[in-house]
């Protein structure tokens, strides 16, 4: 089976022990926190949908960010093929949306949630190497079963 391929981008801000995260407020992810980032457009870079995503989600502006990598999610039923961006520079504070709430958490806090999406567990990756390339295996229930490292050669 050909499973449906989902080019993404997920862009990470850290400062010292916290990060940016977003909580979904509608249904089907109610409550599951989440790194923001969104669907690469028709005709968009994806540096362009990290600086676009990160406004929609957080109401902050990037001024200056970092590639970090590939991160491929594969689902029962479709694949995620995210990039992977570290904010540099930004202005502005987390605010709230219709959709979701943005906040600065602490790192490890955000890490022991039960509702997390498989982005958030990219966060204990980002320091190890200059670039991320992680291929993760995911159940029905969005837990994560494996987590290896690849090269995309």
């Amino acid at each position: 089976m050909n499973k449906p391929i989902r080019k993404a981008v997920r862009t990470y801000l850290i400062e010292e022990n916290n990060i940016v995260a977003i909580k979904y407020k509608k249904q089907e992810a109610k409550d599951f926190y989440d790194i923001p980032g969104g669907k690469i457009e028709e005709n968009e870079l994806s540096f362009e949908t990290s600086i676009r995503e990160f406004k929609e989600e957080t109401g902050m502006d990037i001024i200056s960010q970092t590639y970090k990598g590939r991160v491929i999610v594969e689902c029962p039923n479709r694949i995620f093929d995210f990039d992977i961006y570290i904010v540099e520079k930004y202005k502005g504070e987390p605010k709230e949306f219709k959709e979701n709430s943005s906040e600065w958490i602490n790192i490890e806090e955000l890490l022991a949630k039960s509702k997390i999406f498989s982005s958030v567990a990219v966060i204990q990756f980002l320091n190890q190497d200059n670039n991320i390339n992680l291929k993760m295996d995911m159940d029905n229930n969005d837990k994560i079963i494996k987590i290896e490292k690849i090269n995309f050669d």
